[in-house]
């Protein structure tokens, strides 16, 4: 019988790394290839013709519906989707029958995983597999217009990816935030997390009574605050309740005051 022909893909090499350790204990898969990124993965689908795609969901340039959509359906490979997507978002997956990994994940719950696409690929059901993933991206797409005509919901939680493990810090635990090139580093009390996105993006998710922008570089909690001196040419500095202290740009000084007279 021919072996599973099996493509990777997740911009994190660690996680590449993790699944293709785990599909080597599958005697029928061989791993053809392994993807960093939405792109790749498109031109690598097309070219390599794989039986089964582990494919992540969230990724920078292009993301796993974006991968999606630019797939011919009807002759789509098996997928699984690997996502670290809160029980909500997960409706969607539940919704057209597809399987999914949420991160972190189990070895029991990935050779289940492995298991239902195993019997899809034997099976060939093209046509059904078709009809579902048109279902997923219609879901998908739906979803996406109506975030869009909302009004959005502010920031509640960063997603966190480290080495091999996921988490979330809840926003009111974030001190800081400070821009470092096409990423933002959250600071929260001793420990710092880089994630992907420039410091704007997250000011717009941001609850606007709840954090600010005190220079080009920089979004404070303004609940951290604990004083404000005076600095030089109409510039100050804000110390933080852990000792930080922050250049609060002349641009910034006025609205920064005007949102801690609100507070008191």
């Amino acid at each position: 019988m021919d072996k599973i022909k099996t493509l990777i893909v997740d911009d994190e090499y660690q996680a590449r790394k993790g699944l293709h350790t785990l599909l080597a204990t599958e005697p029928d898969i061989e791993v053809i290839g392994a993807c960093g990124n939405g792109q790749q993965a498109i031109d690598e689908i097309s070219r390599l013709a794989p039986d089964l795609v582990f494919l992540d969901v969230q990724m920078p340039d292009k993301n796993g519906f974006d991968v999606l959509a630019a797939l011919d359906l009807e002759r789509a490979p098996a997928l699984v989707f690997i996502t670290a997507y809160d029980q909500y978002a997960l409706k969607a997956f539940e919704f057209s029958a597809l399987d999914y990994l949420l991160k972190p994940f189990t070895d029991e719950r990935f050779r289940q995983a492995v298991e239902r696409a195993r019997r899809q690929c034997r099976q060939r059901q093209t046509e059904r597999l078709g009809q579902q993933l048109w279902r997923l991206l219609e879901h998908h797409q739906s979803a996406a217009r109506q975030d869009e005509a909302a009004p959005a919901e502010p920031l509640q939680r960063f997603f966190i990816k480290t080495g091999g493990e996921v988490h979330f810090a809840p926003v009111d635990e974030v001190d800081w935030l400070e821009a470092e090139g096409y990423c933002t580093r959250i600071h929260t009390g001793k420990k710092a997390h880089l994630l992907r996105g420039n410091l704007g993006s997250f000011e717009a998710r941001l609850d606007p009574k709840k954090f600010t922008r005190i220079n080009r570089s920089a979004i404070i909690n303004l609940s951290r605050v604990q004083s404000l001196k005076n600095w030089f040419h109409g510039e100050c500095l804000v110390v933080l309740s852990n000792g930080i202290e922050l250049k609060v740009s002349g641009a910034y000084r006025r609205r920064l005051e005007h949102l801690l007279e609100r507070l008191v």
